[in-house]
């Protein structure tokens, strides 16, 4: 049987962390408690315990929450809402009216140009294994001739123009990256690989990406609320205890007092 359970926490990794965060909570808090209980009686030593664990996780997760590191939700990506092939004005999308007019060109290598090309690519050249049918059947059938940028910026409900510190808010924010074929070149032998270059007869090729914010900092801060709240509550019943121990002891300690002579 222990041959058996040993087995069990090496090969199957979930009951592995299941076992490992028991014996943690059992050896670290669990042992603090323990301490506690011995010294201050059960119920008093339950309530220090937690108000120093739930306010080391509210530090904790105060520090998560503006880094963005620890208990991290979706990070920002960039997601293809349209591509258009030929005539970008034949697009329905209301972003892309009166295009480029409105928009900031980008440098092809800008760091968000390049991230939003990769993320572009599956909807132009999709993988075989997704079974669906892109403009080009690869990545380098094409070539990346220009990107657009337009939106995004910070704001205040009822307030365009606030402080960093108050613009909690973000316009959407697009980004038209604009491809055309590659023309096939052959590499003479002994010499290094001619520089991909775009068909100029070839049509353009625009892939419209909207940026997704995701909630990179959202559950660290939930937890950092939710640490907080338990805080602030058995410190609550702490004070209201040492209260009624003073009013008790106040009583005790006053003279008693002596009847008519």
């Amino acid at each position: 049987m222990i041959h058996v359970l040993a087995l069990s926490l090496k090969w199957e990794p979930e009951l592995h962390g299941i076992v490992v965060l028991a014996l943690a909570v059992i050896l670290l808090p669990g042992s603090i408690y323990l301490l506690l209980a011995t010294n201050l009686g059960g119920r008093v030593g339950f309530l220090i315990a937690v108000a120093g664990l739930t306010g080391w996780m509210a530090v904790m997760g105060i520090v998560w929450t503006i880094y963005g590191i620890g208990l991290k939700g979706n990070a920002a990506v960039w997601k293809v809402k349209e591509v258009v092939a030929g005539d970008i004005a034949a697009s329905p999308n209301p972003a892309l009216d009166g295009f480029p007019k409105g928009w900031k060109k980008q440098k092809l290598d800008d760091p968000a140009t390049a991230e939003g090309a990769a993320a572009a690519d599956p909807a132009l050249a999709p993988p075989a294994a997704s079974g669906k049918q892109g403009l080009y059947t690869g990545s380098s059938d094409y070539i990346v001739i220009g990107a657009y940028d337009k939106g995004g910026e910070r704001y205040f409900p009822g307030w365009n123009h606030p402080p960093d510190f108050l613009a909690i808010k973000h316009k959407p924010h697009f980004l038209a990256v604009q491809v055309q074929k590659a023309v096939k070149q052959t590499a003479a032998p002994g010499q290094a690989p001619p520089k991909p270059r775009a068909d100029p007869s070839a049509p353009v090729t625009t892939v419209v990406l909207e940026r997704d914010l995701g909630s990179l900092r959202q559950p660290a801060a939930v937890f950092t609320t939710a640490s907080l709240i338990l805080f602030a509550v058995s410190s609550y019943v702490l004070h209201y205890r040492d209260k009624e121990a003073w009013a008790k002891r106040g009583m005790e300690m006053e003279p008693v007092g002596r009847g008519p002579g």
